[in-house]
């Protein structure tokens, strides 16, 4: 499985107020964040879709909602997201990982590494 990744969002403004829109989505993202960590999908994946509505390609968001779908068994869905991430080639590497073995790679790597362990 692929590890959650986490990070202080530097989420762009696509939203109307982005002062209030943008800490909205950063403490929807912090709390999906904490569900992941959790184990607690269905909640995870409210609040990082809330995240994503303001900010529809932030690739921590959308690496973090791959996961979800990956746990919940949604394949093709966590396909979409993770193949969204390895396209970006988003080259940030997170400061928090779930996994150790995850620590150093950037999320252009985990979203491929999350897209080789779906079932085909």
């Amino acid at each position: 499985m692929l590890a959650v990744v986490g990070l202080m969002l530097t989420l762009g403004g696509c939203a109307q107020d982005p002062a209030t829109d943008g800490a909205a989505a950063q403490l929807a993202y912090r709390r999906g964040f904490e569900a992941l960590n959790d184990g607690d999908w269905l909640k995870a994946q409210q609040y990082l879709i809330q995240a994503k509505q303001a900010f529809p390609e932030d690739p921590y968001v959308l690496l973090n909602l791959g996961v979800v779908a990956q746990r919940l068994g949604r394949f093709d869905e966590a396909r979409g997201y993770f193949q969204q991430v390895a396209d970006t080639g988003a080259d940030a590497i997170p400061e928090r990982v779930s996994d150790p073995s995850a620590a150093g790679k950037s999320l252009a790597d985990l979203a491929r590494i999350g897209l080789a362990s779906l079932p085909k």
